[in-house]
């Protein structure tokens, strides 16, 4: 009698990789007079968290435990609440201010540019 020994896939994930899954569930909005708004998970408004860019590092920071504790530490961490806030920004860039023509009159102005360059040397 033969016996097949059955296995389990287990998939695991990183630290990152699951801050960045749960920042799906983060609510993001601007803030006045300026940055962000990360709303808590749990709804409490207590929870809320400021977040701005830092005029030294030009990252964002996070005004939650996690970012303050691990974010001086770590120059790349960046919180569920950072993850969630960077996604917002790029959607509302693309959503805005994203014109793919300007970005390839840019692009030909940086070759001419480039090509002008180098007749000139």
């Amino acid at each position: 009698m033969s016996s097949k020994k059955q296995t389990t896939k287990t998939q695991i994930f990183s630290a990152a990789e699951q801050r960045a899954a749960r920042s799906e569930r983060i609510e993001v909005r601007d803030a006045e007079p300026y940055g962000w708004i990360a709303f808590s998970e749990s709804g409490a408004e207590q929870n809320n968290y400021h977040l701005f860019r830092n005029p030294e590092t030009k990252r964002l920071a996070c005004t939650c435990a996690d970012f303050i504790y691990r974010g001086d530490a770590e120059p790349r961490y960046e919180c569920k609440h950072v993850s969630a806030t960077l996604k917002y920004i790029a959607r509302q860039y693309l959503e805005r201010d994203y014109d793919p023509q300007h970005q390839y009159a840019r692009a030909a102005a940086a070759v001419e540019t480039q090509s002008s360059t180098r007749r000139a040397a």
